[in-house]
Order: C-alpha cells, then structure tokens, then sequence
C-alpha cells in the first residue's frame, strides 16, 4: 500500500536543519526532546519529563545537554556558575562528532571547580566513548567527587569502576546510590557520635560494618544504643558488632527481646519456633558471653 503526506492544515513546525541532520545520530528521547522545545519553546527538564513520559528528569537534562552542544539551544545569560580556578578550556574535539563530547569537556570542569589539563578531559571523554559511561553519571560523580574533596579526574575513574560494580550505568541509578550514600553517612554520624568518636575517624570496615547494621540487618537505632550500653568498657565498632551478630542468630530484633529473653540460645531461636526448655545450669547468660567469640573477623 502506497502512502502520500496528508494534507496540512497550517497545524506545523518548523524544524532546524541541525536538527534534521541528526536523525540518524540520536536516540528517540532525544529527538522528541527536540522536536518538544520547537513547539513550546519549554526548557524545564522537569515538565518535559512529563510531558514526553521521559524515563527520568536526568533523561531530560541530558537531552538538553545534547542540543547545547550542538548549537539548538544556547545558555541564558546572567545564569550564576560555579567558582572556579580558571574559566573551563574549550577544547576542540569536534572530529569525535558528537555534541556530548563538549558538554562533558566544559561541565566536567565546572563541576570539579578547576581547570583540567588536555589529557585529563581526554581521560574523562574515554570514560563515555570507550568505557560506556552516560555524560551525565559522568557529570554526578564528577560533582559528588568534589564534595568529597577528592576533585581530580583519577578519583572520577576510581569512583566510577566501584558504581559500576555496585550496578551503577544510569543516571537514575547513580542518583539511588548517591542517595544510598547520604543515608550511610548519616548513619555513620549518628552511631560514631554514640561511640564518642567523629564519623571521618572510622575505619572503612566499621563504616561498613555501621551500614550492614542498618541495611542488611535491620537493627534500630534503639537496639544499636542497647548493644554499645551492654559492651561497656569494651566500646568498639567490632566488639558492637558482635553483639548485634549474636542477637540476631537468635532472632532478637528489639530492645525489650535483648532485655528479657538475653538467655535463649541462638541455635534454639533458629531451628524452631518455641524453643525447648533448658536446664538453668545450661543455660549461658547473655550478659556474660563472650563477645569476642563472635566477632566478625572479615576485613
């Protein structure tokens, strides 16, 4: 069956010819994107997520990045940018053909709050045409690394390899773990603070450990204060640990369990569901174990 274009009825848009050379060049969320800013003239990468049932807002913003560098949009003036050492080097890159590639180039800098060096921004353009990272989880860790004070591309690199095995490729994926990573630091505050301590004195494995309390084992926060106020002179992140382990092999997971069933073993928790009756002689009084036995020896 042939097919004709319909007749128009004055009902269209004019459509750049940048626009229509790329095509074939860019995935479908991008060119709607296109073609949905020709319509309106909106730039919100908010609404626009909306109104094109974008996958997420980062999508959006990504989209937008795209058209900047290739000439559809231009930044308004007047809007602040961010402090840094030096203006961000324009680096001409236009042989790779690809919009991203200058969008990374200025934005990582802006983001890291200094200028970067040829092979550096080489460097972080390998990590999207070689290493399949988005430009805009680029840009997130980029920003995230200086927050941590740690601004340099070879922290970027080093970030992104732990992302990508903690299944990080998205930008709404790299936005989950970032928001996993502030609880974690509030965690880590809150628990190191019980422990007279300040959280950037942690070690990486009770950091670690201080986080599995919370996500893998569930633990409150009441139950967290239960476990320091029972280890008492012996306060430590590992010594901690160990009670919790302990009470949770049996199965206790409040502060009212730890105080009034503290002698019931964990291998009767365990295997049923009401333990039998053990001899009081046998029994082992949880205040009086020894929590060294039990203390997770993992590094």
């Amino acid at each position: 069956m042939a097919y004709k274009l319909a007749e128009l009825h004055g009902d269209t848009v004019a459509v750049p010819q940048l626009v229509l050379a790329r095509l074939t060049q860019t995935d479908g969320n991008t060119m709607r994107a296109a073609l949905y800013i020709l319509q309106t003239g909106d730039t919100d990468p908010h609404t626009m997520a909306r109104a094109l049932g974008l996958p997420s807002v980062e999508a959006a913003r990504r989209a937008l990045q795209y058209w900047s560098g290739a000439g559809l949009l231009e930044k308004e003036r007047g809007t602040a940018a961010a402090p840094a050492a030096e203006a961000p080097k324009k680096i001409d890159l236009a042989g790779l053909n690809d919009p991203y590639i200058s969008v990374l180039c200025e934005e990582s800098q802006t983001a890291l709050g200094k200028a970067l060096s040829r092979s550096e921004l080489l460097r972080l353009v390998a990590l999207y045409t070689e290493d399949g990272w988005q430009p805009d989880v680029i840009l997130l860790c980029c920003a995230e690394q200086a927050r941590r004070k740690h601004g340099t591309v070879a922290a970027v690199v080093r970030e992104l390899t732990r992302w990508r095995a903690d299944g990080v490729e998205t930008g709404e994926d790299a936005e989950r773990y970032l928001r996993k990573v502030k609880q974690r630091e509030e965690w880590c505050d809150d628990d190191a603070a019980q422990f007279g301590t300040a959280s950037d004195k942690l070690t990486a494995w009770e950091r670690k450990a201080i986080a599995r309390w919370h996500e893998e084992w569930g633990a409150s926060a009441e139950l967290i204060g239960e476990a320091i106020l029972r280890a008492g002179d012996k306060l430590s992140v590992r010594y901690v640990d160990g009670i919790l382990r302990s009470w949770r092999a049996q199965g206790i997971t409040t502060v009212a369990a730890a105080r009034g069933q503290g002698q019931l073993n964990g291998s009767n928790i365990l295997t049923t569901a009401r333990p039998a009756a053990t001899p009081a002689a046998a029994q082992k009084d949880l205040f009086n174990r020894d929590w060294a036995a039990v203390f997770d020896e993992e590094g």
